[in-house]
């Protein structure tokens, strides 16, 4: 009866993290929900050895089959619930040709599990040892491993505390199985054997877990919504007024061009006019760029980051104004495969600022390297601008925030920097100090290296 319930709330759990997995599209939901359906095929298993138990003997096929997978399924939620609360509690992707590395070397470390003493009678305990035993070892350091983890958390809400305190309840009684199990094989007494109603703590440790799950997945969504939701009030605000200003002001310019005759001054006035419409312009753009970064699927792409850095230079510099200087400092390869239109962004308002909130752009040196890494590319750019004050930096890439009072930006080049590495599952950091410049740090994942 134990086993069905299990099997139950297992399906059960599965099948809602599994909806949430389609519908956020967070992939610890589906690391989750895995471990979830591996515990399900782990429950339902046992039920089938247990009624075959006295009526097949130790070495016939099917038992072996059952065993096998019964084994390989606890080992595989054991690794699949490791990397999903890795995830959650690192707030960033794991390899997955790691994961799936890992998942495929455990089906064959199950089969001489279950063949070690498969067929000797008077090796029960030693079975018990290798096929729950070591399965409980394991499980108990890694629900122990995994509640440390989560509680490195910086915020954690009342799910991920369920989580916590589940898993390392779990970890423990899991150590206690194994440890029970270790020395009944050789004949040690026990002082803490197992309770009789073991089994019972074992469905209540796990439906807090569930419960905690869901909770917690709730909790992030709502963050989320709260955070979309204060994003959607700021967006609506400042554009509305960074749109409104320039038209007010080219308003107010046109009813002095028709008062004045001096056609040199029509003219500077003309392109005043023409400034504010550029103004408009840069504003409208950047919206578009941030809706259809935030509505399209990534693109990906191979490209050379060396000469799309050297192209988006280029294409910023202007021959009229003197011409600032660039360098880099690359591995021998720099092609990865990433959505092109977001690494236009990225690059594009990164080199941009560095110019143009130069004192003076046309002595603006620019440094970049690009060295490969495991997962992908770590790309540093650093000028030798103003600098940004270290008050600022925490804030430098919110949605509309300028560091410069100076700024004629949108304050929305960094935000699109940030919303563009999110998407592609990078990251970026910056350092700077006020007159000596600013260090921007990123990483950029190689999707095909993560995804293939």
């Amino acid at each position: 009866m134990q086993y069905v319930t299990q099997a139950l709330l297992a399906l059960v759990i599965m099948l809602i993290l599994r909806k949430f997995y389609r519908q956020y599209q967070n992939d610890f939901y589906l690391l989750w929900s895995w471990s979830w359906l591996a515990l399900f095929v782990n429950m339902f298993g046992s039920c089938i050895s247990l009624a075959n138990a006295f009526l097949l003997p130790l070495d016939h096929p099917f038992r072996i089959i059952i065993s096998i997978i019964t084994v390989t399924a606890s080992l595989l939620q054991i690794l699949w619930l490791y990397s999903g609360t890795l995830e959650i509690s690192r707030n960033r992707k794991l390899n997955r040709k790691v994961v799936k590395a890992i998942s495929y070397s455990i089906l064959p470390f199950a089969i001489l599990l279950v063949f070690l003493s498969f067929n000797d009678p008077d090796a029960g305990t030693y079975r018990i040892l290798y096929r729950v035993g070591i399965k409980s070892l394991f499980a108990g350091i890694v629900f122990t491993a995994c509640a440390f983890m989560l509680l490195r958390m910086t915020s954690t809400g009342i799910g991920i505390r369920f989580i916590i305190f589940s898993f390392l309840s779990y970890g423990l009684l899991q150590g206690n199985y194994f440890l029970e199990t270790f020395l009944e094989v050789y004949q040690v007494d026990y002082p803490l054997e197992v309770p009789y109603f073991a089994g019972a703590i074992d469905i209540f440790l796990q439906a807090l877990m569930g419960l905690g799950m869901i909770i917690s997945v709730l909790e992030v969504e709502q963050h989320n919504l709260k955070k979309a939701n204060s994003e959607l009030d700021t967006f609506l605000y400042r554009s509305s007024h960074d749109l409104r200003a320039p038209l007010t002001t080219i308003s107010g310019i046109i009813s002095i061009i028709r008062s004045i005759d001096d056609p040199d001054k029509k003219e500077e006035y003309f392109n005043a006019i023409q400034d504010r419409l550029i103004q408009a312009d840069n504003v409208i753009r950047d919206i578009i760029t941030l809706r259809k970064g935030q509505k399209t699927e990534l693109q990906i792409d191979e490209v050379d980051l060396e000469k799309e850095v050297k192209k988006e230079f280029e294409s910023l510099i202007d021959p009229n104004n003197g011409s600032p200087k660039l360098s880099i400092e690359a591995d021998e390869k720099t092609h990865i495969h990433t959505d092109a239109a977001r690494l236009h962004t990225i690059l594009t308002n990164l080199l941009s600022n560095a110019i143009k909130y130069h004192h003076e752009p046309a002595k603006a040196k620019i440094s970049v390297s690009i060295h490969g890494t495991e997962k992908g590319f770590n790309v540093v750019l650093s000028d030798n601008g103003p600098g940004i004050d270290e008050k600022h930096l925490p804030k430098i890439f919110d949605m509309f925030y300028r560091a410069h009072r100076s700024s004629s930006g949108t304050g929305l080049g960094l935000y699109l920097v940030k919303d563009a590495l999110e998407h592609m599952g990078g990251t970026i950091e910056v350092a700077s100090e006020k007159g000596k410049g600013t260090t921007f740090r990123m990483h950029l994942i190689d999707h095909t290296a993560n995804h293939s």
